[in-house]
């Protein structure tokens, strides 16, 4: 990824609350009746979530190791996980162009590091999925 393509992580600050709802209300459907593992993955989640939005990604393989590890300890295959993932992505657009609609620089500094940041995590999940198929 170029420089010129690194989110700058205070433009997306607002939105780490809005992912932690979306991920605990995915993983609250999927673990139904199970509230520790909805709350533990809820949060291994939102560690990798955090990193991608702070700019930190030298531990981003780290964090998707850690949540891969966690999902097979629940037996939650995987790349399911990335269900989430979408739907986080389709929120915070969604309040994105709501939020951000009378004022363009802002919207277009908001939606360009939200661009960034969602093609870093495309690019992560598609490097990351032939090593799970191995580590299976």
């Amino acid at each position: 990824m170029s420089l010129a393509m690194q989110p700058d992580p205070q433009v997306l600050e607002w939105c780490l609350p809005v992912v932690y709802d979306c991920l605990s209300e995915f993983y609250r459907d999927l673990l139904q009746t199970a509230e520790e593992a909805r709350k533990t993955m809820t949060e291994r989640h939102f560690v990798l979530w955090a990193s991608l939005v702070q700019g930190d990604f030298d531990h981003l393989r780290t964090d998707f190791d850690l949540l891969a590890a966690q999902a097979r300890s629940l037996q939650i295959y995987f790349p399911a996980c990335w269900a989430a993932d979408r739907d986080v992505a389709a929120e915070i657009l969604d309040i994105s162009l709501r939020r951000f609609r009378r004022m363009p620089r802002d919207a277009r500094a908001n939606n360009a590091a939200l661009l960034a940041l969602l093609m870093r995590l495309q690019n992560e999940e598609a490097v990351y999925a032939p090593r799970q198929e191995i580590a299976a």
